[in-house]
């Protein structure tokens, strides 16, 4: 981890001048299939560079502390971060552009059952992250909502309330 921008760029690199090479010297005008994978890994690589970049200056030019050499175990505790919840749309997602996908084979009307699918679960997840839950931020609201039968969040769920 204290070394992954530095594999990152240079598999960045190393694949751009893979493609550069192997795109001189091909034996065939039309085989262009392996300077094009070859261009999409530098590209990718180059994506997760930015990101990384972009955290280091997020943090004030800070090292996080999988990027330091000195750092501990402890200084990498406490908050990490937002987590979603659990969500079934991702998965209708999946299976409407399965569905959409398998349309360019058997027909288009596939391809509309698929999309259909798909958007409806786009909207559907969109739906779910706008409704905002409770969190509780204390250990005596945490005890108290556990207690209540809804633990992780302080609202109750619609089915509990009479």
């Amino acid at each position: 981890m204290k070394v992954e921008w530095r594999t990152v760029l240079g598999a960045s690199l190393f694949l751009g001048a893979t493609a550069l090479v192997y795109g001189a010297y091909k034996n065939h005008p039309v085989e262009a299939s392996g300077v094009t994978m070859l261009a999409f890994g530098f590209f990718a690589y180059g994506l997760l560079f930015g990101y990384l970049l972009l955290v280091y200056l997020r943090r004030d030019r800070i090292p996080r502390p999988e990027d330091r050499f000195d750092a501990t175990s402890a200084d990498g505790e406490g908050e990490v971060g937002y987590f979603p919840n659990a969500s079934i749309w991702p998965a209708a997602m999946g299976l409407g552009m399965i569905i959409g996908v398998v349309g360019f084979i058997y027909g288009l009307w596939f391809t509309i059952i698929g999309g259909v699918l798909f958007f409806g679960a786009v909207f559907g997840w969109m739906t779910e992250a706008e409704a905002a839950t409770e969190v509780p931020l204390t250990e005596d609201e945490e005890d108290t909502a556990t207690a209540a039968g809804h633990p992780g969040h302080i609202d109750a769920h619609p089915e509990h309330i009479d």
